[in-house]
């Protein structure tokens, strides 16, 4: 069975996630955006470093919606619960907040949103909804449980 990652849409889907942290390292050169290995299904996709501490973990996804479409569809960012679930506790065991950073690849900006606090507590609206989605970034199905998380007061870059 062939990794996501190294199919084309793996590829395109890794190119986008780099020029979005990229683009968080020019906007924040004091941080380093490491990621997790793209081998493995991490539970978290990386941690922040500022100067020899790590100050957070994060969640990104890139997608192809503008900003208005965003807006349009209630301004709610699908996550499946349990990586929401995973970064809360990942959080709460190293003492750093749980961020989300959603390219929307159209407009080239990114929202920050913080998930959980350092104490692993949720912090946004979360709407929770059984539903079907597309598996990977190849496409499929699969039905769990997501995490519809309320970005309409949150930053832009």
């Amino acid at each position: 069975m062939t990794l996501d990652i190294l199919t084309p849409l793996g590829q395109e889907s890794a190119r986008e996630e780099q020029e979005m942290l990229d683009s968080l390292r020019i906007t924040f050169p004091d941080s380093m955006f490491v990621n997790t290995p793209k081998k493995d299904p991490a539970k978290v996709d990386g941690i922040t470093i500022k100067g020899d501490q790590i100050t957070s973990c994060f969640e990104s996804k890139c997608r192809k919606i503008s900003r208005r479409q965003l807006a349009d569809w209630g301004d709610e960012w699908l996550v499946t619960y349990e990586k929401v679930l995973h970064g809360a506790f990942l959080a709460k065991t190293l003492c750093v907040p749980f961020y989300g950073f959603l390219y929307l690849i159209p407009d080239k900006q990114i929202l920050v949103v913080k998930i959980a606090d350092s104490s692993g507590e949720l912090l946004p609206r979360i709407r929770l909804e059984r539903t079907v989605t597309q598996r990977t970034v190849n496409g499929g199905q699969i039905v769990r449980t997501n995490a519809y998380i309320d970005v309409s007061g949150e930053r832009v870059l």
